[in-house]
Formats: structure tokens, sequence, C-alpha cells
């Protein structure tokens, strides 16, 4: 639904032939895409944070009523939760801004980006997983946008006991902000290339 919205942010004014306008009030073309960019980010980025915040504490609620062993998690790591669900979310949209501008269609754009941006986060374990190798897992995990997964990663590690802290067990390759970062530059690489072409040809 997100990629969905994000895309027509941008597809619905070339539908329209709105662009035109768009472009004939502003002529600084990487100015109206940051712009874009921007709004529908901080709105992904509110959607994100408060249903994690709502989300976090219901769910805890039911595991534990179903006798679910829950790891304590301290403050910080419940913040960056929420902050990282938001800005998941926020990197997500971005990222599917950019690819609407590149391919300007409604139908490509939102194709792409669930292959980009949505496919890899469904191929990790408890998915589709299965089908993949822990290293074809590990490696999606490290250099797609599903390693922005990462900042969900709250179960604790420690040197004490030898145990695989693998990806099938629930432990994520990168560290929860290194898995962030990831996805960042695949939305901050889409956002480039739609810049450029965006310079390069009529609206």
């Amino acid at each position: 639904m997100l990629i969905v919205i994000a895309t027509g942010f941008v597809t619905s004014e070339y539908r329209r032939g709105l662009i035109r306008v768009t472009l004939a009030a502003t002529p600084q073309r990487g100015t109206v895409l940051v712009a874009k960019a921007l709004v529908i980010g901080a709105v992904a980025f509110l959607v994100g944070a408060m249903t994690a915040a709502t989300a976090l504490p219901i769910g805890q609620h039911v595991m534990a009523g179903n006798g679910n062993y829950l790891f304590p998690s301290n403050t910080a790591t419940v913040i960056r939760v929420i902050v990282g669900t938001g800005l998941l979310l926020a990197l997500a949209a971005v990222g599917a801004v950019a690819l609407a501008a590149i391919v300007r269609r409604a139908a490509a754009a939102v194709s792409l980006g669930i292959v980009v941006f949505a496919m890899p986060m469904l191929l990790g374990p408890g998915v589709l997983g299965p089908s993949l190798s822990g290293g074809a897992a590990s490696w999606l995990y490290r250099a797609s946008p599903a390693a922005g997964l990462s900042v969900f990663d709250t179960l604790p590690r420690t040197t004490l006991i030898d145990y695989p802290f693998t990806l099938a067990n629930g432990y994520y390759p990168l560290a929860p902000w290194a898995g962030l970062a990831v996805l960042a530059a695949w939305a901050a690489g889409a956002l480039a290339l739609a810049a450029y072409r965006w310079r390069r040809r009529d609206a």
C-alpha cells in the first residue's frame, strides 16, 4: 500500500498532465523531486513510528498472555525500534517516489517498487526464506534494501554461550543502524538517478 501511494504521488501528475504545471511553477526539477520525497517520507515516518509505538505494547501483552517468553528490552531499544520503523517506511517511500519519477507510469513504478524494496524483505526466514540457502539469505540482508529490517533486531547476543546467532534464529547479519544505512543508500541512489533523468528529458 505504501509503495502504491508513494508512486502515485508522482505518476498521477504524469497521468493527468499536471507535471508540466508543477515544473512551470518551479523550474528547478531537483527541488520538485526532493520536495515530493520529503513530503511522502515525512508522512511515512509518522505513520510507521505511530504504528510501531501502538503495536509494540499490544504485541508484547498478547505474547506474554499466551505464555511466550520475551527477552527484556531497555528503553533505548524500544525507542530505536519505533524510530527505526518510521525511518524504514520513510526510506522505502522515498525510493518508491524516485522509481516513479524514473519510469513515470503507475503500473511499472509499483511493480518496480515491489521488486526493489518489498520483495527482498519477503525473502527472509519465516516468509519465503526456506527456499534460500543460509548464505544467500545472509547476503540479501546485507546488500539489499532488506538490510533495513536489521533495525528490528532486539535479541541479546553474548560470547558466553556457543549459539549460532544466524538469520534463521532471528539474528540479523548487520547492526541495526548499519542495516538502515544500506536501505538509505538504495533510496539515495534511486533519488540521484531520478534527478539525473529528470534533468535529461522533457516532462
